[in-house]
C-alpha cells in the first residue's frame, strides 16, 4: 500500500452468534392431572441487551398445557407465561469491548416448542427447545488507500459531429479507464 491511506468510521457487525438451547420449566397446574394431552406455545417476544459487558436474550412466551383430571371425565387448557434469560456467546471480528453505543439485534431461527411434558401430583415439567441468534453493530475502522489520478480536460466552444454543431464541449481521455470521452449538454455525455 501506498503512504495515501485514509480511515473511514462506520457501522458494522462487529459480533455475532446463535445458541440453541433446551429448558425445563416446571409449572403448578390448577388441577391433579390424569394425563398430559397437549403443549403449544405462543407469543414469544424478546429483546437483546448487554448487561455488564455480556450480550443476552431477555424474553417471555406464554406455554398453553392440555391436560385431562377428574378420573379422564374432564379436561382443561392452563396458560402461564415463561420469562427466560439467555447468556449469548458470541464471536468477535474486533477484539474490543463491548460500548453503551452499540446496537444489539435479536432473531428467533427456531421457535420455542415443548419436546416433553410429564407430570408430578399438579406439578407439570416440560423441556422446551428454541434457537436464537444475536448480532452487534458497533462503530469500527477500514482503511482505505486512495489513488489521485488525474484525469485530463480540454474545453472547444464548437466541435461539429455528424453534420451537427455542439457548443461547449469537453473532451478528454480517462486514464483509468482507457476511454475517449466527449460530454455536452445536448449529448448528456457519452463515451467513443
Amino acid at each position: 500500500m501506498s503512504n495515501n491511506i485514509r480511515e473511514i468510521y462506520t457501522k458494522a457487525i462487529v459480533a455475532k452468534g446463535k445458541k440453541l438451547s433446551k429448558n425445563t420449566y416446571n409449572l403448578a397446574l390448577a388441577q391433579v392431572p390424569n394425563e398430559i394431552l397437549g403443549c403449544w406455545i405462543s407469543n414469544h417476544h424478546y429483546e437483546a441487551a448487554i448487561k455488564n459487558r455480556v450480550p443476552k436474550i431477555i424474553g417471555t412466551f406464554d406455554v398453553h398445557v392440555w391436560y385431562s383430571c377428574h378420573d379422564e371425565m374432564d379436561s382443561m387448557v392452563e396458560k402461564h407465561q415463561v420469562t427466560y434469560i439467555d447468556d449469548m456467546r458470541v464471536s468477535k471480528k474486533e477484539n474490543r469491548e463491548f460500548e453503551a453505543s452499540d446496537q444489539v439485534k435479536a432473531r428467533c431461527l427456531s421457535k420455542p416448542k415443548c419436546l416433553s411434558a410429564y407430570h408430578t401430583n399438579a406439578n407439570v415439567t416440560l423441556e422446551i427447545e428454541k434457537e436464537m441468534q444475536i448480532e452487534i453493530s458497533g462503530e469500527t475502522c477500514i482503511k482505505v488507500e486512495v489513488k489521485n489520478e488525474e484525469e485530463v480536460w480540454d474545453e472547444f466552444d464548437d466541435i461539429e459531429i455528424n453534420h451537427q454543431l455542439l457548443h461547449h464541449v469537453y473532451v478528454g481521455v480517462m486514464s483509468s479507464h482507457e476511454y475517449d470521452c466527449i460530454l455536452n449538454s445536448q449529448l448528456l455525455g457519452g463515451l467513443l
